[in-house]
């Protein structure tokens, strides 16, 4: 049996776990958060321990832990007694090196007191989270510590090697979601058409951008509805997929942050709903053929493109049976599940020689 820590700290999540998932194999994966993790409830074991993040829930600004955090430490997700768990693991899977509990297990490996040490990079930004010098020393320290890189993204792994990361060292291993949870929609006769929108509601995931557009629809096509989803249990996601025709994503690149991944596309995709999207961060990799993307920024594209699928029922479908494909062929959490299992299998055969 091989013992494995997910250490995710405050955004320990069910989007991401869910590929995690290793009932009746030898992997026995114990996640470890904070004591107020995204999520509440979790496929897998979870350790919770408690984190400078958890003040949020205490009515301490998250901006100001954030701002003394990364000023002196170097940032904000310690975990308090991670170092304690040292021994009870074959091996220890953190998320991106810039985070603090990243660093503690770089220490404890660099100590000889873990086994190994994998880190899951998203980062699409060449030399991002360094311009504080406490963080650069933080994700270099990390980097220079692990055994081994899983990206999710070719983007994230240009990324690592623009940073001198031994490619050797890197795994490509696409996220996933549950295939039989995501369902193709059923297209079904309605008086509007509903456009779907799931994300933070902030100026880099395009929320203006996309009223803007709804707005000039609205003004020639006024069979539109915009629904926008913020926050909600992830149980309840692929209900609201059923619910929409289509699915926006605008996200817009800034300085320090572009889209990694975007889960709402493989979501989408599985459940047979048409994307459009911003050409953005790695967007193009992950949505591939299977929706329309619009140039970063361009509102009026934007708003085409809405009008173009809103008045379109056949590229609806088409794109729609296009996306649920493309979620079969490349997007499918047991398959993603299995190839993390055999990355476990590996690294820990290189333990026993």
């Amino acid at each position: 049996m091989i013992r494995v820590a997910f250490v995710r700290g405050k955004y320990l999540n069910n989007f991401e776990g869910q590929n995690y998932c290793f009932q009746g194999s030898n992997i026995k994966l114990t996640a470890i958060s904070s004591l107020f993790p995204l999520h509440e409830k979790f496929p897998f074991p979870v350790i919770r321990l408690p984190c400078l993040t958890d003040l949020e829930h205490f009515k301490v600004p998250s901006k100001l832990i954030k701002v003394i955090a990364n000023r002196t430490l170097g940032d904000s997700q310690i975990l308090i007694g991670l170092e304690k768990l040292s021994n009870k693991f074959d091996i220890f899977h953190t998320a991106d090196p810039h985070y603090y509990y990243s660093y503690q297990l770089a220490k404890m490996r660099v100590k000889g007191l873990i086994k190994r040490l994998i880190v899951t990079s998203w980062e699409t930004i060449p030399f991002n989270n360094e311009t504080v010098y406490r963080k650069k020393y933080i994700k270099k320290f990390t980097q220079k510590s692990a055994d081994l890189f899983i990206c999710y993204t070719e983007e994230a792994k240009r990324c690592l090697t623009k940073e001198d990361v031994d490619v050797n060292k890197v795994k490509v291993v696409r996220l996933g979601v549950d295939l039989n949870r995501f369902k193709s929609k059923k297209i079904r006769s309605k008086k509007a058409i509903t456009i779907l929108f799931v994300g933070r509601l902030v100026e880099e995931k395009g929320i203006t951008d996309l009223k803007k557009a709804f707005a000039t629809v609205r003004r020639t096509y006024s069979n539109v509805e915009l629904k926008i989803v913020s926050d909600v249990s992830y149980e309840k996601m692929s209900t609201i997929y059923q619910s929409a025709d289509m699915l926006v994503v605008p996200s817009k690149t800034t300085r320090t942050w572009e889209e990694q991944y975007g889960m709402v596309l493989v979501e989408a995709m599985a459940s047979g709903l048409p994307i459009i999207a911003y050409n953005s961060g790695a967007i193009h990799e992950v949505l591939g053929n299977a929706g329309i993307l619009v140039d970063e920024g361009n509102i009026e594209g934007l708003s085409s493109a809405i009008t173009r699928l809103a008045t379109n029922r056949n590229l609806r479908i088409k794109l729609g049976t296009m996306g649920r494909e493309r979620a079969e062929k490349y997007f499918d959490s047991r398959s993603t599940n299995k190839k993390i299992q055999k990355i476990y299998e590996h690294i820990c055969g290189d333990i026993d020689k």
